[in-house]
């Protein structure tokens, strides 16, 4: 399981990723963020992130704890746009994981 969540994980960043049962990586970049925003789709595959996931046993199998948060920086006010976007993303970043685990 880890090495799968470790091959998703280097698509999602595109940085070499370990394969280990708990970890944190970037992924996302600022300046594409600040240039393109959260509206368009330019932006809002490039939404700055940190990722932390750890893998436990659970019985027959193992289970799996992700934890996506923004990493955008420091803004005067955020927009309901802004929060939308990050919400969206790490909704489809979900089901993207949950969907090779099936």
């Amino acid at each position: 399981m880890a090495g799968r969540v470790a091959d998703f994980l280097h698509e999602l960043t595109h940085r070499p990723t370990t394969t280990a049962r708990t970890g944190i990586v970037k992924a996302g970049s600022r300046l594409a963020y600040r240039i393109f925003g959260g509206v368009m789709n330019a932006g809002k595959k490039q939404l700055p992130m940190i990722v932390s996931w750890s893998i436990t046993e659970n019985g027959s199998g193992s289970g799996i704890h992700l934890e996506m948060k923004s990493d955008e920086g420091t803004y005067g006010f955020a927009t309901r746009w802004h929060y939308q976007a990050y919400e969206q993303r790490f909704t489809q970043l979900e089901r993207d994981l949950q969907s090779r685990f099936a």
